[in-house]
């Protein structure tokens, strides 16, 4: 009830937001939500009154009945020293109140998409802080996926039907987030009643939830539950957050939790088995390490295959933990991600894209620290490199064609040949050319005869290069030795060179020794002296013209 006596100063406005214009003056999506947004009509209207004529108030519908989420707010921020009903435990600081309805009609009832989307107003617009005081025991990975990734702290109710939430969860209460809190509720003795819900794993602490007094529409009421629990842990969030805005929601939830009071008859009953300790908690918020840091985002461009990829590393040194990255195409502000809640997600720490262009990547911590980085992608435009080389075989029945295709960007998609001198639309028709087969970069063929042949290779990003080369048969002409006689010391080796004519023949040099044991060479040439006596070194070509050099190997000098 935004226009309860006792609340009315601590609701927040929508400043940016004209009431009742019918416009969507600040482009967040919703009309004239001036004091938040009603999910479950899907309007402003917030709050349902009907006019009671005996006591002369606006009491609440009973067809959209609003004093639940009255009866929270009052705990939390009632005015003080009014003079007027109840003081809320965090009403003497700077505190707002955003109303977001996600429940509504007569039974109470509601959806988790209107809860997720009332989640991500609430972090578009700035809250800090998020009181759940509803449950389901349906599980939703779109609204862990939602609270996970904002930056407000969520103090979710455990539930009123004494069962075991360990058991069956009530949601989102059991998700273990670092930026949730569970809240079951005890009595005004410090136990937990016949409908407090308990789980040794999943509720984490308690607060009084018990015949507590707080605001209704138009009036006040007692109620009873986890959801009058769960504010009186927001409020003491509210009153620590209040210390500084760079403050984040697992530094507070911790806070929290480590200065607990101690209530033994909790102890096999949940997690941290205690209530929270204002005084204390207050006394410790100055020892929070701040964090004023906005993450740091590295970029890249790398190619897998067809795809663009960006790998992207964010890293955050202030210490509250990156919470999300987000990403659009185009030159973007900070503003334009709306903390977060607009954009495209990042999945496996990278981006494909399928052309070049600008994008924007953008990271935030649970801190609230934002940054981007304007990441310009540059399309591969150059076609792959060819090299080659080739030898003919020993009988000049076949053609070996080495080759090396390099593509430093996108990679080599295919690699192809065909006989004749050939330009790139000629291997575009499917079945075109042969295929070559390829690793590492390298590959080779086999062709028959002399003539021209076109190489042709295709990168991933679509670019190609047709390059035609001469395959011919140089027969030798000469072939010698530097020397004809040379003398060698068991244990020596020399490189023997033959030079054959001319330069650019084909021809293969093979090279033997007439006695091993004495002198054995290599098919490079290389001669190793073995043992003392004599052996004569033949280097022939494929096509029959040869010369010696004769060994003399000694023991000694």
């Amino acid at each position: 009830d935004y226009t309860h006596p006792d609340l009315a100063e601590h609701i927040w406005v929508n400043q940016n937001e004209i009431s009742n214009d019918d416009i969507d003056n600040d482009n967040n999506g919703y009309v004239d939500d001036v004091y938040g947004w009603d999910f479950y009509n899907d309007d402003a209207s917030v709050c349902h009154y009907i006019y009671d004529r005996k006591t002369n108030l606006n009491l609440s519908l009973p067809e959209d009945n609003d004093n639940h989420g009255t009866h929270i707010a009052g705990v939390i921020a009632a005015v003080a020293d009014n003079g007027l009903g109840v003081a809320g435990i965090a009403s003497n600081i700077d505190i707002k109140l955003m109303i977001l309805k996600i429940n509504g009609g007569s039974e109470g009832t509601g959806s988790i998409s209107d809860a997720i989307l009332a989640i991500k107003y609430a972090t578009k617009m700035g809250a800090e802080i998020c009181n759940i005081s509803w449950g389901t025991t349906r599980y939703s990975p779109a609204l862990k996926e939602t609270i996970k990734e904002s930056d407000m702290l969520f103090v979710a109710a455990a539930g009123n039907l004494g069962s075991d939430n360990d058991n069956k969860p009530v949601y989102p209460a059991s998700f273990k987030l670092d930026n949730l809190i569970s809240v079951t509720f005890i009595d005004a003795n410090g136990r937990l009643t016949k409908l407090s819900n308990y789980g040794k794993s999943s509720v984490e602490i308690a607060a009084p939830g018990t015949d507590i007094m707080s605001t209704v529409v138009g009036s006040y009421q007692t109620l009873s539950g986890s959801s009058m629990a769960a504010p009186h842990v927001s409020a003491l969030a509210s009153l620590l957050y209040s210390y500084d805005s760079n403050l984040y929601p697992s530094a507070i939830k911790n806070i929290i939790i480590e200065t607990l009071k101690p209530i033994t008859g909790l102890k096999d009953a949940i997690l941290y088995p205690g209530i929270p300790n204002a005084y204390n908690a207050l006394l410790e918020v100055g020892k929070i390490r701040l964090d004023i840091t906005p993450p740091i985002i590295k970029l890249e461009t790398a190619y897998d295959k067809g795809d663009i990829i960006v790998p992207i590393q964010v890293e955050d040194e202030g210490g509250s933990g990156v919470r999300v990255i987000r990403w659009l195409s185009g030159i973007r502000e900070i503003t334009d991600f709306n903390r977060g809640t607009t954009g495209l997600a990042v999945e496996n720490d990278q981006i494909n894209v399928s052309k070049a262009g600008t994008y924007t990547i953008y990271a935030s911590d649970y801190a609230g620290n934002e940054s981007i980085q304007i990441h310009e992608i540059e399309d591969d435009k150059v076609p792959p490199s060819i090299t080659f080389s080739y030898n003919i075989s020993e009988d000049y029945k076949t053609r070996t064609v080495n080759i090396r295709v390099v593509d430093r960007q996108s990679g080599i998609r295919r690699v192809k040949y065909l006989p004749g001198n050939k330009k790139e639309s000629d291997f575009l028709p499917v079945g075109s050319g042969t295929e070559i087969k390829f690793e590492n970069d390298r590959g080779r063929f086999n062709v028959e005869k002399d003539g021209i042949y076109t190489l042709y290779a295709i990168d991933n990003r679509g670019n190609h290069i047709a390059k035609p080369i001469d395959i011919r048969t140089v027969l030798s002409e000469d072939i010698k030795f530097t020397q004809s006689d040379m003398s060698m010391i068991v244990g020596d080796r020399y490189d023997l060179r033959a030079f054959v004519k001319p330069a650019n023949t084909t021809d293969v040099i093979i090279y033997t020794s007439s006695n091993d044991r004495v002198a054995l060479i290599n098919n490079k040439g290389r001669i190793v002296a073995l043992s003392e006596g004599t052996a004569t070194v033949t280097a022939r070509t494929n096509n029959g013209i040869k010369v010696i050099c004769r060994i003399v190997v000694k023991r000694t000098p």
